[in-house]
């Protein structure tokens, strides 16, 4: 599986810009934009930020994650659309066995997991009418410090998070994860 690398103009589905990069860190003179660069979104008509989605590896460009197809615009448009690369040739690359260890199947969907402990949560993002919201960052983090960040799903679900022992599970979601991501 390849994931290809965003850049400045990239667009999503529904025709948001990439507008911010790395300028030091470029593609044919194009700068790669990253985790949390605006994108313009014209079909909600507001500037969105770009989220993860899907598996990658730590690529840290310039102190910044750098952004992959496949990765989502996080605006108000719902479901929040998918960004899409303009370039094939530069790119990650997953063998089938190295996405079943990130926790991905071979299209790099999520894996079923067993259970990993005795107790578990699954929190669930919805807008203030009740609708589940998804493609949304998310941040867990358990007292005993594991942690937990990625997009809701379809249906606005986080992974569920297995503990050994109750436990609280410090919660961040929006642009509040987006930071924690970084930190």
């Amino acid at each position: 599986m390849r994931r290809h690398y965003l850049k400045v103009g990239d667009k999503s589905l529904v025709g948001g810009v990439a507008v911010e990069g790395i300028p030091s860190c470029t593609h044919h003179g194009t700068a790669l934009t990253f985790l949390g660069a605006q994108v313009v979104c014209p079909a909600c008509g507001t500037t969105g930020r770009i989220v993860p989605k899907g598996p990658r590896w730590p690529d840290n460009m310039m102190g910044k994650e750098v952004a992959l197809e496949g990765d989502l615009c996080a605006c108000r448009c719902y479901p929040h659309p998918v960004m899409l690369a303009s370039q094939d040739t530069m790119f990650q690359s997953f063998e089938p066995h190295e996405l079943a260890e990130m926790g991905s199947a071979s299209n790099g969907g999520p894996l079923k997991k067993e259970p990993l402990g005795d107790f578990d949560e699954r929190v669930r993002v919805i807008d203030r009418d009740g609708r589940p919201l998804s493609g949304v960052p998310f941040h867990i983090k358990t007292k005993s410090g594991a942690v937990h960040k990625g997009v809701t799903d379809s249906e606005g679900y986080c992974p569920r998070v297995y503990t050994t022992n109750i436990e609280d599970l410090n919660i961040a979601i929006a642009y509040k994860a987006v930071e924690r991501w970084s930190a």
